[in-house]
Parts: C-alpha cells; structure tokens; sequence
C-alpha cells in the first residue's frame, strides 16, 4: 500500500501500522464494556479500499502511529476520511498555518489578561484569527481579579495582626469583590460549556470604544458547525495543562485517547506552582513567631518540595500532584472518555 506524504507503512498480521508525523485526527475503536456498547473507530478510505482505525498511539518522539484494519461488514458508517495525497496536502497546510498562528499568537497569550475580558464575540473573532482559545482567553483573564483580592486579604489580614488600620479603602474592596463574583460566573461558563465569558468591565471599556471610535468587530464568521471531533479535541487542547497534575496512570490514558504529550505544560505548571511555594516561604520568614506563619511556612515548604520531586520526575515521566483533586472535577468527560 502507498503511504502520501512523510507517512511511512508497514503490514503486520493482516494489519496495517500507519506512521505519521503529524495527527490526522482519527479517533481509535472504542471497545464494549459494561456501561457502553463497542464504537468502531474512523472510516478511512485508502486506494479504494475501506479501513478501520483500531488504535492512535502518540510516539515519545513524536508523530502518531496508527493501526488500521479492513473494514468489517457487521459494521456500518455515516462517513469517512479520505486518506490520499490531496488530504495529506490540506493536512500539512493546515499545520503550517496553525504554526504560523502559534507564533504570531505568543504576544496575545500573555495579553490574554486582558483581552480575556472582552465580550465573548470579540474573544471568538480574536480566536479565528490568532489560534487563540477563547475558554482559555477568559480563564487567564481571572488572574488579576484574583490576585487583586487577595493583595486585599492580605494586607486586611497584616493590619488586624499588627492592630493597625486597614490600608484598604472601601471602594477598592467593593470593587475587588465585584470582581470576584463576576471572576466567579466567568469561571463556571469557561469551564462548564467551554466557551469565553466576557467581564462587566471588560464589556463596558468595549461599549465605551465602539461609541468614541464608531468601531466595532464583527461577529465571527463561523457558518459551518463544528465536528464533535474537532470540539473534544479543542477541548482537550486548552485543558491540558490540567492533566500534568493528575495521576501517571490518568496521563497515560489521556496520552493513549488524544494527542498528549505530559512535556509540553509539565514543566511550566509545575514551576507556576513551585514560584507560588517560594513566595509563601519568603512571606512567612518574619512571622514564625506566630503560629499562622509557621503554618503557612510548612505548608508552603511541603509545595515546594512537592514539585521540585514532579520536576527530577519528569525525565523519566508523567508525575501527579496533591493539586489533582481540584481539576479532577473538571475534568471527568475526557477521563471518562480515555478509560472507556
């Protein structure tokens, strides 16, 4: 059989091993177990012979490898994949055009703080144009209400430690609470349904610039529906740094179902986190003669050890965290779909 573009092939047993470089997509058999029926894998269409997708396995070097079987007859399909030269023409395009949005994306990701609070059809326009994930857009855009609220908390707290007065005035902790119950609402749209959630402020800065300049950006122009195929794998994709803290038994599951790779956010999160320690070691230094400061001080001292060990881990492989079981819940329609 005739492997198109960089694909190389090989029979094995009456079936066909596909290497790819790139990921074609192809979702793998689903077998039957006690809660679901089996689910054949993606109809493909090779020099005029039908095949059926068994397995996609992500290589530790890269690529995919996919193990392809003949169609049998007992099953039925809506549709298939083309697999010829026209397709792996369009699938290399496709790549190169999602690299060139990485790249000129970089700068709008760390701006995303900001931009994540626009309203929602602003997000999805900036989304098709830049390679951006507006789910992900809105929850990077929750950090500097967060961090606002607590630089409130703490120096609140500071205060009644030292019987001082509050440095805080009442219109900064009205509006830090303000944003926190609107970070709140965002939080649960993002992560429930998937999708960005514009800020009351964010919405009102945008009203304020389409009445001053007579501006305004127009509604994406999505006219096709999206396949559930490419939903989950978005899905997915801005989820993934959620999965480095899960167990190494979870990530290999992910990395069995999707195209994951722990290292590509293992080692960022981890340090996030690790930074975070740090911080709570330093700001607990001058208060270890109270019992809160010598508490936040083990408490922090065990995140740092924590995730120092995750970091000499990740050479060898995936590491859980502690941190797990607060993006368990979030989590549970894509492990419920990898260990099926």
């Amino acid at each position: 059989m005739q492997p198109y573009g960089s694909d190389r092939v090989r029979a094995s047993g009456g079936r066909v091993i596909l290497h790819s470089r790139l990921p074609k997509g192809w979702t793998p058999r689903t077998p039957k177990s006690g809660t679901h029926a089996e689910f054949p894998g993606t109809a493909i269409l090779w020099d005029d012979e039908y095949f059926e997708v068994l397995s996609a396995e992500a290589l530790p070097a890269g690529g995919v490898r996919y193990t392809l079987a003949p169609w049998q007859d007992e099953h039925t399909f809506r549709h298939f994949e083309a697999y010829d030269a026209a397709s792996e023409a369009r699938l290399l395009a496709d790549h190169q055009t999602a690299q060139r949005q990485r790249r000129h994306s970089r700068g709008a990701r760390l701006a995303s703080m900001l931009l994540g609070h626009l309203p929602s059809s602003v997000q999805e326009r900036l989304a098709n144009d830049l390679g951006l994930f507006p789910a992900r857009m809105t929850l990077m855009s929750l950090v500097p209400p967060v961090v606002l609220f607590g630089a409130c908390v703490w120096l609140y707290a500071g205060a009644k430690v030292d019987e001082k007065l509050s440095p805080v005035p009442p219109w900064l902790w009205l509006f830090a609470w303000l944003m926190m119950i609107d970070s709140a609402v965002r939080f649960f749209i993002a992560m429930s349904q998937n999708r960005g959630a514009g800020s009351f402020l964010g919405t009102l800065g945008y009203l304020l610039y389409c009445l001053v300049t007579g501006k305004r950006t127009a509604p994406p122009k999505l006219a096709l529906e999206v396949p559930e195929e490419i939903a989950q794998r978005d899905a997915v994709e801005w989820r993934s740094w959620m999965f480095t803290l899960l167990s190494p038994r979870e990530q290999h599951d992910l990395a069995q179902r999707y195209e994951y790779d722990y290292r590509k956010d293992a080692y960022s999160v981890a340090g996030a986190i690790l930074a975070v320690g740090v911080i709570g070691i330093l700001s607990s230094v001058s208060k270890l003669h109270r019992f809160s400061g010598l508490l936040v001080l083990i408490v922090a001292a065990l995140i740092v050890l924590e995730q120092a060990a995750r970091m000499a881990a990740f050479k060898k492989g995936p590491a859980g965290s502690i941190f797990g079981i607060l993006v368990r819940p979030f989590l549970k329609d894509v492990l419920t779909r990898a260990q099926g």
